[in-house]
């Protein structure tokens, strides 16, 4: 019997929630691309088998525990990207003598995750799916967490510059009404006629709002925010001075940021220091 088909055993004998579609797509596609990535890095082939062996275990960990995805499922989650892409395509990449903790890391980042509300989860998958390395991945997600949790750094003080979102770029659908902040520099905007009935979530998208705004699509807001008409001298201003602004729909402000969604538009406008 194999390693893999080992594992396989022993998670259908420990897991009610075992998939084996899942772990059939992990053996059919990340796994290999993994093994040769590790084997063309010159890594010793028993290094290289252990680390193999490593994320197979934690996969199969994983899919045990419902973590992990199966590719028809339409779901997303860190947990997912980090064993069906990142790792198989950027593991080989870390440093040898690191790459058993970057796994570690990726797993224990990937589980408390799985606790935290559904809109902090798609900020660090929105943001890890650009990566392009995992060497000091911790402090990298660090940084994701203080995007997420933190204030930014700079105040949106008398000077500020307007920057548009379009929000028919995630949803075709989708008509910008209500607003609110999750945290100083995460928006939430729900769609004006989309809301949340009989347990079903309203239409809602997300914006990060760093120096560069990132969109993060759905945010599975369970929130019924009231319109607010939050207008600061910024605001105005922009109302005042831009062509593309018309009529508020709805504003919000904090001290670090503005917001306002238009009576006709699928836009959202967004202010950030100058």
């Amino acid at each position: 019997m194999s390693f893999a088909d080992e594992l396989e055993a022993n998670a259908r004998a420990r897991f009610v929630r075992w998939n084996p579609d899942v772990w059939k797509e992990l053996l059919a596609g990340p796994a290999p691309r993994l093994g040769a990535a590790l084997s063309q890095s010159g890594a010793p082939p028993e290094r290289s088998e252990e680390v193999l062996r490593a994320y197979l275990n934690l996969g199969a960990e994983g899919i045990g525990l419902g973590y992990l995805y199966p590719a028809s499922a339409g779901r997303q989650n860190f947990f997912t990207l980090a064993w069906m892409d990142l790792v198989p395509r950027l593991l080989a990449g870390v440093p040898e003598s690191a790459r058993a903790g970057t796994l570690a890391q990726l797993w224990n980042l990937g589980e408390n995750l799985e606790s935290t509300p559904p809109w902090v989860q798609r900020i660090f998958h929105r943001v890890s799916q650009r990566l392009d390395s995992l060497v000091d991945i911790e402090e990298r997600l660090r940084r994701t967490s203080a995007l997420a949790m933190e204030p930014p750094d700079r105040k949106l003080g008398e000077q500020a510059k307007p920057v548009l979102v379009d929000l028919s770029r995630e949803d075709s659908r989708f008509l910008p009404g209500a607003l609110h902040f999750l945290s100083p520099g995460v928006l939430c905007v729900h769609d004006r006629h989309r809301k949340a009935v009989a347990g079903r979530e309203a239409a809602t998208q997300g914006l990060l709002l760093a120096d560069t705004v990132l969109p993060l699509g759905s945010m599975g807001c369970r929130e019924a925010p009231e319109v607010t008409h939050a207008l600061t001298p910024q605001l105005s201003a922009v109302a005042w001075n831009d062509p593309r602004v018309d009529t508020w729909f709805a504003t919000v402000t904090n001290d670090w940021r503005a917001a306002g969604t238009l009576d006709t538009s699928q836009h959202v406008v967004v202010l950030v220091p100058a």
